[in-house]
């Protein structure tokens, strides 16, 4: 493989990664929780997509080409994860929102005169509480986001498939496995992983900068609800393309 052939495919790994689709808004959503738990849905949906490069390179991912009826079953599945993924980062938004006006509905407690801040057994006439930091959040672990990226990842067909149309442009004659697998699968593994480190990063350092548990509801709503859009595209192309089969 000559240097130019090399960049043009690192060029096309830059384009995949860098479009918005459900490994990005994972990592986001993940991101808001934890940096760990953004690192490892990064991690997770990086290794799923080196794991398609081998089954493409091995040709089992050939088989959603010769048998549309897996590809549109997987979409299913896909599709139904999202969606579940995305309500529950909805879930998640919602409760942190609800949980931040209610401390701020209740951030001074007039209870008569007095200034020291105390604890609810211990409070006395004129104390002041501020409870904005007792919103209930939980926090994602790094092997719960692993799991998830690797999950969203592995039920998305088009990914197999990309790979499919991919490696023989790029794949020169004579080319061995290992070389098709570790260098070209690599590559686009290795480009996607950065680029979503570099959003996990970038959402973990808006978070702390900001510490606004109301714009980071938002946001994750925002994403939860994208997760939900996209899950519910593949549910229902998925649904369209079984049901003209069955009825074929």
């Amino acid at each position: 493989m000559s240097l130019s052939t090399y960049f043009a495919l690192v060029g096309v790994a830059v384009i995949l990664a860098v479009i918005p689709g459900p490994d990005t808004m994972l990592s986001l959503r993940y991101a808001l929780s934890s940096r760990r738990a953004g690192l490892g849905a990064a991690t997770g949906s990086s290794l799923a997509a080196f794991a398609w490069a081998a089954l493409a390179a091995t040709g089992l991912a050939a088989l959603f080409e010769t048998s549309p009826l897996a590809y549109e079953i997987l979409s299913l599945v896909g599709g139904a994860y999202l969606i579940l993924l995305g309500l529950r980062a909805v879930s998640a938004a919602r409760l942190r929102m609800r949980a931040v006006s209610l401390a701020r509905t209740q951030e001074k407690i007039l209870v008569g005169a007095g200034e020291s801040q105390a604890s609810p057994a211990s409070l006395t006439a004129g104390d002041v509480v501020d409870v904005t930091a007792a919103a209930p959040v939980k926090i994602l672990r790094a092997r719960t986001g692993l799991l998830a990226g690797m999950a969203t990842c592995m039920t998305n067909p088009k990914v197999g498939l990309f790979f499919l149309a991919l490696f023989p442009q790029f794949t020169p004659q004579e080319a061995s496995l290992v070389f098709t697998v570790g260098v070209l699968g690599g590559t686009v593994a290795l480009t996607m992983y950065l680029y979503l480190i570099g959003v996990v990063l970038l959402v973990d350092g808006a978070n702390r900068w900001l510490s606004n548990p109301r714009i980071t509801g938002w946001i994750e709503l925002v994403s939860g609800a994208t997760l939900m859009v996209l899950g519910l595209y593949m549910l229902t192309t998925g649904g369209w393309g079984l049901t003209q089969l069955l009825t074929a």
